[in-house]
């Protein structure tokens, strides 16, 4: 934790300085900085345990980015990134003056509102139930310089030597932004170190940190994409300020803090510490709302194991009370993963811009509600005297629980600075002591009243062994203890066929769901255990989970009587219409059970049946009392409808999807009939009440008109389709037909009437002014059809058209005799069925009259 701009000058002194303002440059007399970035002078700027700097000589340097990667993991990246910024910085390194850092950084001014003690309970109960995320990946987005820490410290340790002082112009978030492995720390350290001794100029420098950066090319590299802001500086050479733990001349070393970037020091280290007199380590767990320094356990045992006090802090980036219960819900996932005691001192680390806002106090506050839910209250805040809000997060603890970052460029046993303050970090370039393992530089801190050392001692962690094999609640959360003591996670099978599950916090699953492998869903009532069976939630929800307690899903569960269910592919069972298979349908109930043997009326009135195994029909179903109804292929029901089945049967289903039986008017007075088995009639006839009779040709339509059939016989159907018995029908051509009892058009004698008689022909049309002989009788019936009353013709046509020649002729001349001599000639045309005299002319005939001649002679 360090403060990179550091206030060099002591504040006590600035009285011998004068300051000159003109436009953005401000002028010191006997040092001069020049911001691009403000236009203010700021004494200290934090960066904490991730940027270690000094300068001895001063330069202009230009405004550089470099970014690198940031999807790789915290301890393993491409050399070649580190190698490329390695030399960026290692090339610029000779020309950086000690960096200011801007008073005009953008403030957040979004207007965060305080939690309430509802919001922070509910956030600080949902700790414990979190699944605490085994990796190291950091959901900041903080970081702000390109190169790892190999690369920064070699740099760093090259400019040392050669009298050059290297600042960041931003303040380090998490040492994410420069990770690297133990190994790659101490290996670039030795390789600049030795490198650099024998630089004594510009030129060496160049060489010095060319070893350096590639060293580091071997080194694993960052893990978040970062920038490096170089800002143009100009500075006056002080003294370098690096110096070794131990040194009487300077403030006692009560304190150092270290993040990942110290993963290199070993157990001896620690043990150095607690020999030179240190007492206590504060050690980073947490930045924003999802990075976790993945050594800061294994940084704790050491220190405990060395008899150090141990102390965390957290990074914070929140502006928000919503930020801000995340970000403490994620360091107490770490407290509460790692058992961390309740005593332990926590810090929050206030120092980055992002935190600006008015709302500074209660976004604090929400997140110590967070800690204190959960039994972690102790509490301290790091800041420096430049940080924006300084008095509005120090007043969330109290001056005397302050840690205060204020860096002169030699600080000095008889110097103390920020007494009133709980503790003074003075330095962030101190070295442990000679013949320690890690040799890169470390934060150190004086405590005047006890702050730091208010804290568990080396029992930071505790170990509740006194459970074994049991259950113990804590507050509101159920914990179970194997046999080792330590509280489980994971899966617990228990009784009879029982299950329980205990996440990355330990804490018992009640009322939630759990994703496991192979994307299995589990869900944990309110006892603990995971359900089987269905489960109604939310509005008309419903699920099913088996008897291994795993969620169904894109399957069938018969439950109870017989009951079916579908569940989704989500989970949940569903309802209304499921197309599946080939061409196959099934419907559920807005009570997500399976329809069978029963109806379903859908949209626009569509009907479907789902039979006894739950699938819609298609084709003719019959039910009821002789009923029959058909679905189509979309297994919709018919209606207003035919339907043509096998062997070419016709079915009309009515509107209420029923096939119809007996006459049906269609159309254009058309009319068709079904019989008793809904099929309908062609080519066949039907009697209806009354005795009608009817008959339906080959269309299905019943007919009208006349209808030969059979050897000469002849009907006919009137324009009601009911054919005539007992009646007359008149045709074209006046032509007249009776049609007797049976329907039948009669031939020959007809006695009608009061002693009346007609005759109709073999073509059934009755006679008229035309003769006939029926047996030994002759006839004669005239226009009205009925038989006269005389043997006698009445006229010559009359007789002409009884002559069997007129049967056959079309033409006929007759002779009559009027004397011995004379005689009348006329000349007979058929026309219809009657005779015309065409010409009539007088004639004479011979001698011998007229005799038995025939035509020829």
């Amino acid at each position: 934790m360090n403060f990179k701009t550091h206030n060099h000058i002591n504040a006590k002194t600035t009285k011998s300085f004068k300051l000159y303002k003109s436009g953005k440059l401000w002028l010191v007399a006997g040092v001069t900085f020049c911001s691009f970035v403000g236009s203010a002078i700021i004494n200290d700027q934090i960066a904490h345990a991730d940027t270690v700097t000094v300068a001895k000589t001063a330069t202009t340097v230009t405004r550089t980015t470099v970014s690198a990667d940031s999807k790789t993991s915290n301890d393993s990246a491409s050399s070649d990134t580190v190698s490329t910024t390695a030399n960026k910085v290692a090339n610029t390194a000779s020309n950086i003056a000690h960096q200011p850092n801007s008073a005009t950084t953008n403030l957040n001014t979004s207007q965060a509102a305080t939690a309430t003690s509802s919001t922070t309970t509910k956030a600080a109960s949902s700790i414990l139930s979190q699944a605490d995320s085994e990796t190291a990946n950091s959901n900041t987005s903080q970081a702000v310089t390109a190169t790892s820490s190999a690369a920064t410290e070699a740099v760093s340790s090259a400019a040392n030597q050669t009298g050059q002082k290297v600042s960041s112009s931003n303040n380090k978030s998490h040492e994410a932004t420069a990770h690297t492995t133990s190994a790659a720390s101490g290996s670039i350290n030795q390789v600049s170190s030795t490198a650099i001794k024998s630089a004594t100029s510009t030129e060496n420098t160049n060489k010095a940190t060319s070893v350096a950066s590639n060293a580091a090319k071997h080194q694993a590299t960052t893990t978040k994409k970062a920038d490096l802001n170089l800002t143009t500086v100009t500075a006056s050479t002080p003294e370098t300020d690096v110096w070794t733990i131990g040194d009487t001349t300077r403030p006692r070393v009560d304190v150092v803090d270290v993040a990942s970037y110290q993963s290199a020091m070993t157990q001896s280290d620690y043990n150095k510490l607690k020999a030179a007199g240190v007492k206590t380590v504060i050690i980073k767990t947490t930045e924003g709302t999802g990075y976790t320094n993945p050594v800061a356990l294994a940084q704790a045992k050491m220190a405990n194991a060395a008899g150090l006090n141990v102390d965390f802090y957290h990074y914070a980036t929140f502006n928000t009370a919503d930020t801000a219960q995340m970000e403490a819900t994620n360091m107490a996932n770490f407290l509460v993963k790692n058992n961390v005691s309740k005593k332990v001192l926590l810090f929050a680390d206030m120092e980055d811009a992002k935190t600006y806002t008015v709302n500074a106090t209660a976004n604090l506050n929400t997140f110590w509600s967070v800690l204190n839910a959960l039994g972690y209250t102790n509490h301290g805040v790091y800041t420096s005297n430049t940080y924006l809000y300084r008095d509005a997060v120090i007043k969330t603890v109290g001056q005397s629980r302050v840690w205060r970052a204020q860096y002169p460029y030699t600080p000095s046993a008889n110097n103390l600075w920020n007494t009133d303050d709980g503790a003074w970090q003075f330095s962030s370039t101190a070295l442990l002591p000679s013949g320690s393992d890690y040799t890169g530089y470390i934060d150190v801190s004086i405590c005047y009243n006890g702050l730091t050392e208010d804290s568990a001692g080396t029992n930071t962690f505790s170990t509740p062994n006194e459970f074994v094999n049991q259950y113990h609640w804590e507050g509101n959360k159920l914990y179970f203890y194997g046999s080792n003591g330590q509280p489980i996670t994971g899966f617990r099978h228990y009784g009879n066929n029982k299950l329980e599950y205990y996440g990355s916090d330990h804490a018992q699953y009640r009322n939630r769901y759990l994703t496991a492998a192979n994307n299995q869903l589990y869900y944990f009532g309110s006892n603990g255990d995971a359900i089987t069976g269905l489960r109604h939630y939310a509005n008309n929800k419903l699920e099913y989970y088996g008897t291994d307690h795993i969620q169904y899903r894109n399957r069938y569960a018969t439950v109870g009587n017989n009951k079916l269910y579908y569940f989704g592919s989500n989970g949940d069972a569903i309802s209304g219409l499921r197309h599946y298979g080939n061409n196959k349908l099934e419907f559920y109930g807005t009570d997500h059970i399976q329809y069978r043997n029963r109806y379903y009326t859908a949209a626009k009135n569509k009907l479907y049946y789902f039979g006894g195994n739950g699938d819609a029909i298609t084709g003719l179903r019959h039910y009821g009392h002789n009923k029959l109804e058909y679905y189509g292929n979309d297994h919709v029901q018919y209606r207003n409808r035919y339907y043509t089945a096998a062997k070419n049967r016709l079915y009309y289903f009515g509107s209420n999807g029923d096939a119809i039986s007996g006459l049906r008017h269609y159309g254009n007075n058309k009319l068709e009939f079904y019989g008793t088995d809904h099929i309908q009639y062609r080519n066949r006839y039907y009697t209806a009440a009354k005795n009608k009779l009817y008959y339906f040709g080959d269309n299905g339509d019943a007919i009208t008109g006349l209808r030969h059939y059979g050897n000469n016989k002849l009907e006919y159907y009137g324009a009601d389709h009911v054919q005539y018995r007992n009646r007359y029908y008149t045709a074209a051509k006046n032509k007249l037909y009776y049609f007797g009892g049976n329907g039948d058009a009669i031939t020959g004698l007809r006695h009608y009437g009061n002693n009346k008689l007609e005759f109709y022909g073999t073509d059934h049309i009755q006679y008229r002014n035309r003769y006939v002989t029926v047996g030994n009788h002759r006839y004669y019936f005239g226009s009205n059809g009925d038989a006269v009353s005389t043997n006698q013709p009445q006229t010559e046509a009359d007789i002409i058209g009884s002559m069997r020649v007129a049967q056959k002729a079309q033409q006929i001349v007759t002779v009559v005799q009027n004397g011995g001599s004379t005689a009348t000639l006329k000349l007979w045309q058929k026309q219809g069925n009657t005779w015309r005299n065409l010409l009539t002319s007088s004639s004479r005939i011979g001698n011998g009259g007229i005799g038995n001649s025939h035509e020829g002679n």
